[in-house]
């Protein structure tokens, strides 16, 4: 047997997340009988290229419906015959949808695994800024129309930094053995948009149009945790709830306390230690 590891990047709107989910009713029948997944779709190229029957695509962990990714490790074992990776790279991303790349493949122990191997994972949630929406951007950012106090969030969100209990924002319907996580770095700044808008928007007539990025950097995650995060965190911001509101959740360990759960379009899954 010969294992892989591929870095995966994707746009998550037309997925159900990464992981291989039952078809809803509500949705229209796949051929294979799953709704669109981004473990399933690498897994159908990576039989349709190899001939393997049952490759197995495990991924560092799920995303949520909608959620994107730069850099996603995954890793699969083949058992007829060794590739070479550079030939696996560009047969897969031949045969992948254009929202789905494979941006390198690398052979690895056969003891290694990408979600138990994973030591950190980094997230980062986007809220535009600007006199409206910008399209290009709409899909991958939360355009909030109020000025954000990024000093604010910065200072709030430094009380999730150390190991907490993160039940209150959890998702509902998870199941996991424990709540514990630890977040390692913090970090609230503003990044002026780069191509294709710089220095294309006149001035003063419009604003500067910026990005607010919220990034974290944890052991692990909780379902929708992040998107948790975010909703309060943009409450901080527009100064309808004080600084101290991540502090006094953890305390009081209530789900009804958090914000409402951040849209999933503007959230990136960008690296995996």
């Amino acid at each position: 047997m010969w294992k892989y590891v591929a870095t995966v990047s994707y746009t998550g709107t037309n997925y159900c997340g990464w992981q291989k989910q039952k078809l809803a009713s509500e949705a229209v029948p796949s051929p294979s009988g799953l709704l669109p997944s981004i473990q399933g779709t690498i897994t159908d190229a990576l039989k349709q290229m190899t001939s393997e029957e049952a490759p197995s695509v495990v991924g560092s962990g799920r995303t949520d419906s909608g959620v994107h990714a730069l850099g996603q490790p995954a890793h699969f074992v083949l058992k007829k015959k060794p590739w070479e990776c550079e030939i696996l790279k560009r047969g897969l991303n031949g045969l992948l949808p254009r929202d789905i790349r494979i941006l390198n493949v690398r052979e690895v122990p056969i003891e290694f695994h990408a979600q138990r191997s994973a030591v950190k994972k980094q997230y980062s949630y986007y809220f535009q800024q600007g006199p409206c929406a910008l399209p290009a951007l709409d899909a991958f950012s939360w355009w909030i129309s109020r000025a954000l106090d990024v000093g604010a969030m910065s200072r709030a969100l430094k009380a999730l930094e150390g190991k907490h209990d993160f039940k209150p924002f959890q998702g509902a319907g998870a199941t996991v053995k424990s709540t514990i996580r630890e977040i390692l770095e913090t970090e609230v700044v503003v990044e002026s948009l780069g191509f294709p808008g710089r220095g294309l928007l006149p001035v003063p007539e419009n604003p500067e149009i910026t990005v607010v990025r919220v990034r974290i950097v944890g052991t692990g995650f909780l379902k929708q945790m992040v998107r948790g995060i975010a909703g309060t965190l943009l409450q901080i911001g527009e100064g309808r709830r004080s600084e101290n509101a991540f502090r006094e959740i953890l305390e009081a360990g209530e789900r009804k306390l958090v914000g409402p759960t951040a849209p999933a379009r503007a959230l990136w899954l960008e690296r995996v230690w």
